[in-house]
């Protein structure tokens, strides 16, 4: 129902192609008492955290709208491994991908419940997901930033635990239209312990292997259309200094209804958190090959900033994923590769050593 309504609020003129709420997202500040203020509306800012309310009921967003997921990545040795819970209301997900980096091989198995059949369950300071059909889970603990997580979908198995490092989570709400808006916690994580299980073989996960997360609350856009990039490793500075460093990178693709500029571009480096404005995605899609990618480049519109970025993602390989259903239509491409460049950060600009990470270009209508 959100997807049509925002489709012919769009259609009609209500909903721009582009919504400017005149929030800052570039500044820091404390966090918000309360997740939603007295107009109904999101308290969106850029967070140094949150330890408000959460009090998503007295939004003046539809309930139907309500989405909340939590994503984990890791670079763990030979394998690449994605997987997540996510509860959209009216459907939820459970899934969990290996990509073998030697092979291209994949492995993948995802759930994707739809109303009563939906058993995800998330406690009310979002920081526990749980699926009780296949008993899978992913918590963070309030204890020094532990992840723990156990997915279990069709023949693969992932368990084990992650701390988070390199610095604080970056926390942020956006606003969007007809009151939704949406907290996130992004951040970064290194496995303590962690076993995959697939058809054929049980691996033993590096410990220390890097990855990133993403933790999600709030009432969505109907029409979600996004590019976003994940990647956790080393960097090197102009005095050769080695340091560990994380980036993720989200933006609004044309598709999305209405477009908000919430600048969600993040480094983490030196247990620090920092933003680089105006960036975006480049690249080209053959869809004569599957939708197959040209070399994606993550840049800033100011190359000479305080802040900035230049990277290049060269994909190796692909996955798509379809829903088209009455409640819920979906398109996701994930490209799975290897990201390069620079950052700059307060004038100290960074060479990224090579990093295998994740992009998205997708689109979500509920």
């Amino acid at each position: 129902m959100p997807r049509l309504i925002d489709k012919l609020d769009a259609a009609v003129g209500l909903v721009p192609e582009f919504l400017d709420h005149g929030i800052d997202y570039l500044v820091q500040k404390p966090g918000p008492a309360a997740l939603v203020g007295e107009d109904g509306t999101y308290n969106a800012g850029w967070y140094e955290g949150f330890d408000g309310a959460l009090n998503v009921s007295d939004s003046m967003a539809w309930e139907m709208a309500f989405q909340r997921w939590f994503h984990l990545s890791f670079d763990a040795g030979r394998y690449f491994v994605v997987c997540n819970i996510a509860d959209f209301t009216r459907a939820g997900n459970v899934a969990l991908l290996v990509v073998d980096k030697q092979t291209g091989k994949f492995e993948r198995a995802s759930d994707s419940p739809i109303r009563t059949k939906n058993r995800i369950t998330i406690d009310e300071h979002v920081r526990v997901f749980e699926d009780r059909k296949s008993h899978s889970f992913i918590r963070m603990t309030s204890e020094r930033g532990l992840v723990e997580f156990s997915i279990h979908v069709g023949e693969l198995h992932f368990s084990g635990a992650a701390r988070q490092v390199i610095g604080p989570p970056f926390v942020q709400v956006s606003r969007f239209q007809r009151g939704r808006g949406c907290l996130q916690w992004f951040g970064c994580l290194a496995i303590e312990h962690g076993v995959l299980t697939m058809p054929d073989q049980v691996v033993q996960l590096p410990r220390g292997s890097m990855g990133c997360y993403d933790r999600t609350v709030g009432h969505q856009r109907g029409i979600q259309a996004w590019n976003w990039l994940a990647a956790a490793g080393s960097a090197v500075d102009e005095s050769g200094t080695d340091t560990h460093i994380g980036v993720q990178v989200a933006v609004d693709r044309a598709q999305a209804r209405p477009r908000v500029d919430v600048q969600k571009s993040v480094v983490w480096v030196d247990g620090a958190v920092v933003k680089v404005p105006a960036v975006s995605f480049a690249y080209s899609i053959d869809e004569s090959k599957n939708h197959e990618s040209s070399e994606w480049r993550i840049v800033s519109e100011d190359p000479d900033a305080e802040c900035a970025m230049s990277l290049s993602f060269e994909p190796g390989f692909h996955r798509r994923e379809t829903r088209f259903l009455w409640l819920v239509n979906a398109d996701f491409h994930q490209y799975y590769g290897v990201l390069n460049g620079w950052v700059r950060i307060h004038g100290r600009t960074l060479q990224l050593q090579p990093m295998f990470g994740v992009t998205e270009e997708s689109l979500l209508e509920l």
